[in-house]
């Protein structure tokens, strides 16, 4: 089974095709160094740093020679216009301020991957997001038949308490 994701995962990362498959390839930690053993290829978001977001590392975007300073303005718009409105509005009489956050760090992954999306799609990518306590993200090549193998697979390795998804 794990074998199965580890293929599709070479052939939406084709540098990744002589590498040996980890001692332990069900297990996420080992998924993780794998995958980027060669090039920062996975990348996490850290809920507490909005900058920590992978955007600078992310290989793929570096091949593409991305904009990353227009990328990051862009996120960095659309956050300042949340916050904005978050201060200046009465949610926090509507809400508890737990509530708050976890819309506000789910609002923030979703700003981050939506964007992504947004620059790399004149170049036939796909974002795939893992949902975790610190969510992941991956750019793959837009085919659905192989995006559909790859979230259908990850799930029977890591089980779905690690859902993966796809960023429309």
């Amino acid at each position: 089974m794990s074998a199965t994701l580890y293929e599709l995962i070479r052939m939406a990362f084709p540098e990744l095709k002589e590498l040996p498959l980890p001692d332990e390839p069900e297990l996420f930690s080992n998924f993780e160094a794998w995958i980027n053993q060669l090039y920062p290829n996975l990348m996490r978001l850290d809920g507490l740093d909005v900058q920590q977001n992978g955007i600078a590392e992310c290989h793929r975007l570096q091949q593409l020679q991305i904009d990353l300073d227009e990328l990051k303005s862009h996120i960095q718009d659309e956050m300042s216009t949340f916050h904005n409105m978050y201060e200046s509005s009465d949610l926090e009489e509507e809400y508890e301020e737990d509530q708050l956050h976890a819309y506000d760090f789910e609002f923030t992954y979703k700003v981050i991957l939506s964007n992504i999306q947004m620059f790399i799609e004149p170049y036939d990518l796909a974002v795939l997001a893992i949902e975790q306590d610190q969510p992941y993200w991956m750019l793959v090549p837009e085919n659905d038949e192989l995006i559909q193998n790859i979230i259908h697979h990850f799930g029977l390795v890591f089980s779905a308490s690690e859902p993966m998804l796809r960023i429309d």
